[in-house]
């Protein structure tokens, strides 16, 4: 999965400052490591769960790494108590992946539910993650 994927989502939506198809500026991705060492400290993440963040593993996590997809949505604006901000969403991500494709996006992710805030934000990470775009060859 692509971290600078989920940043999008407000600068956007994740978590590192890793390489990606994305164009962030320096200031969003100082802005994007910032939050995700924000909620790595305030989750008190492992040395296990930072390294699975950092290779952007998200299958199987465990309930600090949901709640660390909580914490950056949080922190960038796109989610708000367990409720996406469309309007954040499409003017951070739209500038990303355009207006129809985030559009898309909101279309098929906004429904989805999960056991507490932390579990949605998880599978919201998930859903987007299948519009990002694709890493050119």
């Amino acid at each position: 999965m692509n971290s600078y994927f989920v940043i999008a989502l407000s600068a956007v939506f994740v978590a590192l400052a890793l390489a990606s198809p994305l164009d962030l500026n320096d200031e969003q991705k100082a802005l994007a490591k910032q939050h995700g060492e924000q909620c790595s400290q305030e989750l008190n993440l492992t040395e296990e769960e930072k390294a699975k963040v950092k290779a952007k593993d998200f299958k199987n996590p465990t309930e600090n790494i949901k709640c660390f997809a909580n914490c950056f949505f949080e922190k960038v604006g796109t989610l708000k108590d367990g409720k996406i901000q469309e309007d954040v969403v499409l003017e951070k991500l739209g500038s990303f992946i355009g207006e129809e494709k985030t559009k898309a996006a909101l279309d098929k992710c906004r429904t989805i539910e999960g056991d507490d805030k932390c579990d949605k934000a998880v599978k919201l990470h998930a859903c987007f993650e299948e519009f990002k775009p694709q890493a050119k060859a």
